[in-house]
């Protein structure tokens, strides 16, 4: 459960401060003794102990983040509280002699009181396991019930469960957010969200991992934050994408193992483990994915220059076999109640192995040739995690610091043979033989402190800081061969050497509050970044201006209204920095027909993002309405020139302004319940406008896509889920973020593409078996009719080009697990308080002691 949940669940929660106190001790019938003057002794030692678990009537499991309040009897006056841990454990220690209300409250249950009396001969209670029930009234997110929901709604933020999730399993990230409601991912592994990209973290921290090297049996969560506050890095302008990965803590000692193939020669497995004692909760897993996939596109070009037409055809084969290894260590420290010290360690370890026959046609045969690739990708991937987190006295106050370093580093051998061919398709003359070397490192920090205040009865202050250090280098050697003497020969033209640095200095402030039936929150981020690049083999260096600090204010206004419904209106502003390979002026040759290059002019864009939103919920069913708009100025665009008959050049460029509106629309229904289905649509018009060399172009079209998953509960511990989703045509949209992965000829998105339409369908069934469904079997089938492909159209003054692109999708996958342990209430037995009770029964023997 994550940061922000506990926070908005507490303020909900809107208790008073839970402070211990020094009280009056009550008289005779509770054990106490009056002095001289009939007075009673005052400074009793507060040895008292309560301590059990909430957990949910109908399903058994905890509920973590609940408010546990000790109350006088006399004025109702709170003695001492807390919120239960992620476990449902409490655990509230230093309590005076007397009888109390025990007060429990958590969103979405009945409250109970329950009477609690603490005498010389019950110092030490255990209340066991409370069970709490639903209410039918629920306040702002979908109601958990039977197990926990596969997905949770806000208005400001939705929660995808992995878990629950069939159609994932044995895949990778990428899989994972294909079935997300709102978000799209392109057969790159480009994400967007409301078409546009949002920015990436995992476990809240920018990190260097690919999607396709995050393994989906890791995930726990994906949060989707779309029009953030400003607590949130201003970075991304359709929001906050973060990918929470798994770490256990239940109780005792339990696991689990699983092991999985699927079609193709794809293969995962591996666990997680945990052991939680006293205060110390120790987690570890282990995910290793290898498998073979393959690739196929076209490239149709036609060039017109000085009214002379020439044209190119191209096909690409290519295969892959990439294999990585994901691990994790952590440790949680719990010092008190108050005060948990987590440090955590990621090592993934990776291998990409490709080939590619690219075979290019010129001008309908008067020549032809085969470019064969292979390359061999490696990797090694650390994360150093080390967070403290202190909560006061008061309910909701609280302060967080936390520090996280990445370090990454690559490397690539590979070889190109370009092999000449005659119209019949047979080689012809000497091929051309070329080898590369590269070499990267990549090094990420980033630290943070956070605090949060309650402020009067309703209000709340966050106050926070963050520093983002980011140092990157790579260099790339290529080797022609010299046909005359077989030596490799080092290419200036095609090597290239880079080396950059990012700085992101931040700050925040956010104050929300409430007044009757509203409620409303404003904040301020400001950003300082620092960016600079160089080419140390040229001795070039590139820094852009200097810009001063910016400014992204946010600002939120609700309204509750009867029958469960609440209006949302908000208003961020963001910003997307153009990153290094778009601002570094090399050009790319690896593919000499279709070359790239960067633009040390680029300037960040910034958008102005506005939403109004409508929440109902009913007994069984969710639905969340939003219409959005967003202006952005310098969109970051891409614009494709021809360079002579044959060869595109695609650059980088800030677009003059884009327009983006539209309406999204989730629901979330059960019905009979057994069968949950959840819908989500978008429909949106985007315009980009963008002038280059004194040509300008418009490209405006209005879209939609559509998501459904559908999950049926069935006889014999059966479970089926179907996941569809449909994206219309739509025109091609700038992507700024590293999902994942790289094929041959990529084309960035531009003012001057349009995509054609794309559909798929994904199967999942699940059989439980063995005690407590202690082990699962579980078959999918990803993109079942084979209708996931990207085609782009693309319409110039100077050149036409239609460019289509698939990869393996339908893929049937079978993954076993099984889930062993079980809670061990011992375990988290407090200290033995027999030395307290003795010392407390002499002090009642020694009124002196008590003075």
């Amino acid at each position: 459960m994550n940061k922000w949940y506990l926070m908005v669940a507490a303020v909900l929660l809107g208790q008073a401060p839970l402070f211990a106190q020094i009280i009056t001790a009550p008289g005779a019938g509770t054990g106490g003794k009056q002095g001289a003057g009939g007075q009673r002794p005052q400074n009793l030692p507060q040895i008292g102990h309560l301590y059990g678990k909430l957990v949910d009537a109908s399903t058994k499991k905890p509920v973590p983040y609940a408010s546990i309040a000790l109350l006088k009897l006399r004025d109702s006056s709170v003695v001492n509280g807390m919120l239960t841990r992620e476990n449902g454990e409490f655990s509230l220690e230093k309590l005076p002699f007397g009888t109390f209300n025990m007060r429990i409250t958590f969103m979405g249950y009945e409250t109970i009181y329950k009477r609690v009396s603490i005498s010389p001969k019950s110092i030490d209670q255990d209340l066991g396991n409370i069970p709490l029930r639903a209410d039918a009234k629920l306040l702002g997110t979908v109601e958990v019930t039977g197990q926990k929901s596969a997905f949770t709604m806000g208005i400001d933020k939705k929660v995808f469960n992995v878990d629950r999730n069939l159609v994932s399993v044995g895949g990778t990230a990428q899989d994972v957010l294909k079935n997300v409601p709102a978000v799209n991912v392109d057969i790159d592994g480009n994400v967007t969200v409301r078409n546009a990209s949002p920015n990436i973290f995992v476990d809240g921290k920018p990190s260097t991992l690919t999607l396709d090297q995050i393994p989906a049996d890791a995930i726990e969560s994906v949060e989707l934050i779309t029009n953030p506050s400003a607590k949130y890095d201003a970075e991304g302008m359709s929001g906050i994408i973060n990918i929470v990965l798994k770490k256990n803590k239940k109780a005792g000692i339990n696991g689990m193992i699983m092991a999985g193939a699927g079609t193709g020669d794809k293969y995962n497995g591996g666990g997680n483990i945990n052991v939680r004692q006293g205060k110390v909760n120790v987690f570890a897993n282990y995910m290793i994915n290898a498998m073979r996939n393959w690739g196929d596109g076209t490239t149709d070009r036609t060039n017109f220059i000085n009214g002379d037409t020439s044209s190119l055809y191209q096909h690409s084969d290519s295969r892959n076999t990439p294999r990585f290894q994901f691990g994790r260590i952590g440790l949680d420290y719990y010092l008190d109640n108050r005060n948990t010290i987590s440090i955590s360690q990621n090592i993934v370890d990776g291998n990409f192995k490709n080939y590619e026959d690219l075979r290019s046609t010129f001008n309908k045969g008067d020549s032809l040739s085969s470019r064969i690739n292979n390359n061999n990708f490696g990797f090694r991937n650390y994360t150093t995690q080390l967070g403290f987190k202190h909560t006061f006295a008061e309910p909701n106050r609280e302060w967080t610091a936390d520090a996280s370093y990445n370090r990454s580093t690559n490397s690539r051998n590979g070889s190109f043979s370009t092999q000449p061919l005659t119209p019949a398709g047979n080689a012809t003359g000497q091929p051309i033989l070329q080898n590369n070397h590269s070499d990267g490192k990549t090094t990420f920090l980033t630290i943070q402190t956070d605090y949060t205040d309650p402020i009067g009865k309703n209000g709340k202050l966050e106050l926070g800081l963050k520093t983002t250090l980011r140092n990157y280098s790579s260099i790339y050697d290529v080797f022609d061969q010299d046909t005359a003497t077989g030596q490799y020969v080092f290419n200036d033209l095609l090597s290239n050497d880079y080396k950059y640095k990012e700085q992101i200095y931040a700050g925040y402030v956010n104050y929300a509050g409430t007044f009757g039936q509203w409620g409303y929150q404003g904040g301020l981020r400001v950003e300082q970044y620092v960016y600079s690049g160089e080419i140390p083999s040229e001795s070039k260096t590139f820094k852009p201006t200097k810009a001063r600090p910016g400014l992204f204010p946010s600002v939120y206004l609700t309204r509750k209204l009867e029958h469960d419904q609440e209006l949302q209106l908000n208003y961020s502003r963001r910003v997307t920095r153009p990153n290094f390979f778009q601002l570094i002026p090399y050009r790319d040759y690896t593919d000499p027909l279709n070359q790239r290059e960067g633009n040390p002019n680029l300037q960040p864009e910034y958008t102005n993002s506005v939403e109004f939103s409508y929440v109902k919920n009913w007994k069984n069913s969710n639905f969340l309405g939003t219409a959005y708009f967003r202006n952005t100025n310098n969109l970051l665009s891409t614009i494709s020139t021809p360079l002579g008959k044959d060869t595109l050049l695609t650059t980088f460029v800030n677009a003059d302004h884009n327009n983006s509106y539209g309406a999204e629309l989730t629901l979330k229904k059960t019905l009979f319940g057994i069968w949950d289905i959840t819908a989500n649509t978008n429909l949106y018009h985007m315009e980009i406008t963008t002038t280059q060399d004194k040509e300008t172009y418009k490209n405006s079209d209005f879209s939609w896509n559509a998501k459904i998953n559908s999950e049926l509960k069935l006889p014999a511990n059966f479970t089926l889920q179907v996941s569809g989703n449909y994206q219309a045509p739509t025109i091609a949209l700038p992507n700024n973020n590293s999902g994942g992965g790289r094929g041959f000829m990529m084309i960035p998105a531009s003012a001057q593409g349009t995509i054609k339409g794309m559909s798929s369908v994904d199967l999942g069934l699940k059989k439980d078996f063995l005690k407590n469904k202690a082990a699962s079997l579980t078959l999918s089938l990803s993109d079942v009719f084979n209708t996931r492909q990207y085609e782009l159209n693309q319409v110039a003054p100077a050149f036409t080009q239609d460019y289509i692109r698939k990869r393996e999708s339908r893929i049937l996958r079978l993954t076993f697990s099984y889930r062993f342990g079980k809670f061990d209430s011992q375990i988290f037995k407090r200290k033995n308080m027999k030395a307290e009770r003795e010392n407390m029964q002499n002090m009642q023997g020694d009124p002196s002691q008590s003075m």
